[in-house]
């Protein structure tokens, strides 16, 4: 699914079960760390999207990494050429 197929979501309504209303209550409010619950949960979405894009980053560069120790980059001989045009005919 393309990101123009996707349905932006602008408004979320969500029920909580009390252990976790009750901990937002703490979290939100006067004197609280935020002010509103919208705010707290729009934090919690950026924290869980740099997190996510942080973790795809690592992944990308370990397999970068994995691959430049798995392979053997040195230049193409006739031989290998040959072969490599042998595999695309067939």
């Amino acid at each position: 699914m393309t990101a123009s197929n996707r349905k932006m979501v602008k408004r979320l309504n969500a029920t909580l079960p009390d252990p976790l209303a009750i901990y937002v209550a703490e979290m939100t409010g006067k004197d609280a760390l935020y002010e509103t619950p919208s705010e707290f949960i729009r934090d919690l979405v950026r924290r869980h999207m740099e997190k996510t894009q942080d973790q795809e980053r690592a992944n990308i560069h370990a397999q970068l990494k994995r691959s430049l120790h798995e392979n053997d980059y040195s230049d193409w001989t006739d031989n290998d050429l040959a072969d490599a045009r042998k595999i695309a005919i067939e």
